[in-house]
């Protein structure tokens, strides 16, 4: 009875670190709408600690007339910090929340699903 809180306490940090241990890499998400489409690549490095850098990179093309426009890329570099607690990564700009998925190999943003590569 005495050792099961133990347990329970490791259970959860080896949870933990499989979380944060799947975080480092590049994730991909597309998009395509009828008036627009998207691809948008997020790199996620472990800069020290619970702290990361993610770089967002976006190719944006709209749509007019059923052809496609001249693409438009943005690069953004945004600050994350790990939340052991809640196992979620607080980006730190925008007030996103990333939420990892690494049985599915999978990373949450609002509504976006994005797919790790590497």
């Amino acid at each position: 009875m005495i050792l099961a809180p133990l347990f329970w306490l490791a259970a959860c940090n080896k949870q933990a670190d499989k979380v944060q241990n799947f975080i480092p890499g590049a994730y991909v998400n597309s998009a395509k709408g009828d008036y627009a489409q998207a691809e948008d690549t997020l790199v996620i490095t472990l800069v020290k600690d619970n702290t990361y850098l993610i770089t967002r990179n976006t190719t944006y093309q709209a749509i007019r007339d059923g052809k496609l426009l001249p693409k438009h890329r943005q690069v953004r570099r945004l600050n994350g910090l790990y939340d052991t607690q809640n196992q979620v990564l607080d980006e730190t700009t925008n007030g996103r929340i990333f939420r990892f998925e690494p049985d599915k190999g999978l990373l949450k943003v609002n509504q976006a699903v994005y797919k790790k590569i590497n």
